[in-house]
């Protein structure tokens, strides 16, 4: 599903309308591969702390506020207005620059308010009143949770964000949990039965949208007990239900049988890493077993978000240029190893410096991998 579940939004057809992830996927990416880094380095005590990222919380929000949410714009809304475009690089890259050095201010809030808004109002409208069944309208609904969640983060800024900050952090984390489940199925899928039907074989279990749909309505309910701390064993239970299906829907995908595109093995990696960071999640937030939360939460963060936004950035660029994806399947395989790598070390090795160094450099290195594909493949080849 290279483009069709974007949204083109701008001007009425005629007018000059720019192709939004030529921008924002650059900028994310060495963005990703910056602020990694410096908070790591930061945190060890190897150099100065940026005022936005002397705390975890303030490290997350950059990962799914100021990252993620720039790789979800420039994925979900396919062109827009050159002005309109404009106004949301300056808003995101202002956020960003604000939050890192004047964390809680006006400015800060203002402009981080001002890009999820502006990303809500653009991508939102166009799922909810496109889309006719009820699984595809969730987009809609779930990008603007997500925003709203953005939103809540900079408020609470004006009360010192506190307990209630971390609370809709990991609110947050079952809204991107979600986001991902969806799409990386709606990519996944009707990839995997092009490259099995043209081997000559049979995929049979494409969406599956008895499966798609209980773990949507298992995410649904999980996002909806995440503050009520009576119903933490029930929002555990969802999340061990939902990370189980979406295994499960992976395992019918039978990517085995995609070998040589590496494109499509690393979403499965991807995907695997957010059955197992969702199984990881409802045993700890649910019944306080196995890895702290912290660690289980970057089984999400790291793994799946890490995975999935680098192939899907990568792979939506080459579609659009229409460069065979198979001819370049290394480069998606050093990246899904590399983040992997970082996930791992967050896994096993804790708060240790050790490992958080590794982690820091593994996944500042894949961004750097990516940002250097995304300049590299910047226009089409012409032949000859």
């Amino acid at each position: 599903m290279p483009d069709s579940s974007h949204v083109q939004s701008g001007p009425a057809a005629g007018s000059t309308r720019v192709v939004t992830e030529t921008r924002l996927f650059p900028l994310a990416a060495l963005y990703g591969a910056l602020s990694v880094p410096a908070f790591v380095l930061g945190w060890t005590g190897l150099l100065p702390t940026l005022p936005g990222l002397r705390t975890p919380a303030g490290h997350a929000h950059e990962l799914l506020f100021g990252y993620a949410l720039a790789v979800v714009a420039g994925f979900l809304i396919n062109r827009v207005s050159a002005p309109r475009l404009a106004l949301m690089m300056v808003l995101w890259l202002g956020a960003r620059l604000a939050f890192l050095f004047m964390p809680g201010s006006l400015p800060a809030i203002a402009l981080n308010l001002g890009f999820a808004a502006l990303v809500a109002a653009t991508a939102a409208p166009r799922f909810m009143k496109a889309a006719k069944k009820w699984r595809n309208r969730l987009t809609g609904p779930l990008v603007l949770a997500i925003c709203a969640a953005a939103a809540g983060f900079q408020l609470l800024s004006f009360h010192g964000g506190g307990l209630l900050s971390y609370l809709l952090l990991g609110e947050a984390v079952v809204l991107f949990a979600m986001l991902m489940l969806f799409f990386g199925g709606r990519l996944i899928a009707p990839a995997a039965a092009g490259v099995i039907e043209g081997a000559g074989g049979t995929l049979t279990a494409r969406v599956q949208p008895n499966i798609e749909g209980a773990i949507l309505l298992a995410m649904i309910a999980a996002a909806g007990t995440a503050f009520i701390p009576a119903a933490g064993p029930v929002h555990g239970l969802l999340l061990v239900v939902t990370g189980t299906l979406a295994l499960v829907r992976l395992g019918r995908w039978q990517l085995w049988l995609c070998r040589r595109r590496a494109d499509l093995l690393c979403l499965g990696v991807g995907y695997a890493w957010l059955g197992i960071g969702l199984l990881l999640l409802g045993a700890e937030r649910g019944f306080g077993i196995g890895l702290p939360a912290n660690a289980a939460t970057h089984a999400i963060t790291v793994g799946a978000l890490g995975t999935l936004t680098t192939s899907v950035m990568l792979r939506t660029r080459l579609l659009r240029l229409r460069i065979p994806l198979d001819q370049v399947g290394g480069y998606f395989a050093v990246m899904t190893v590399l983040v992997s790598l970082a996930a791992l070390a967050r896994l096993l090795g804790g708060a240790s410096h050790a490992g958080l160094l590794l982690a820091a450099v593994a996944w500042s290195s894949a961004l750097l991998v990516l940002f250097a594909l995304l300049q590299r493949f910047r226009q089409r080849v012409q032949p000859g």
